[in-house]
């Protein structure tokens, strides 16, 4: 299991890319006519950014996961630790999903790593 969760990221990120640099390609030679060399320069320039973006955004998924599943949070355990509420963490069958903007995700991060930390530095 922990394999598969260390490629997403990666895959996800990659997708992106390809499809971010197709779409970059078309823009670039059909609507503003530009030359192959200048829209092969900025397709992929748009393609390593949402590679990266699209790579955080999997490895904070996968990270706040793991985290919420290690420690077996509930949802009120959740938002007590990251500030927020509780219906911004549901939990359905066991799974949580993250339904809040994709924009707090590095704050509910970076809290439960802190939370992680602690819990660490308590049991040696």
């Amino acid at each position: 299991m922990q394999k598969k969760e260390s490629i997403f990221p990666v895959v996800y990120g990659v997708i992106s890319a390809i499809i971010s640099f197709i779409a970059v390609m078309f823009i670039c030679l059909r609507s503003f006519s530009l030359n192959l060399q200048l829209s092969i320069i900025l397709a992929g320039v748009f393609a390593i950014f949402f590679f990266g973006l699209s790579y955080f955004r999997g490895h904070a998924s996968v990270e706040i996961k793991r985290i919420v599943y290690k420690y077996k949070l509930t949802d009120q355990e959740v938002a007590k630790i990251t500030g927020m509420k509780a219906s911004d963490f549901p939990i359905y069958h066991n799974h949580l999903e993250l339904i809040l903007p994709k924009r707090y995700w590095p704050r509910v991060l970076d809290a439960l790593q802190n939370y992680e930390k602690k819990r660490e530095s308590a049991e040696e």
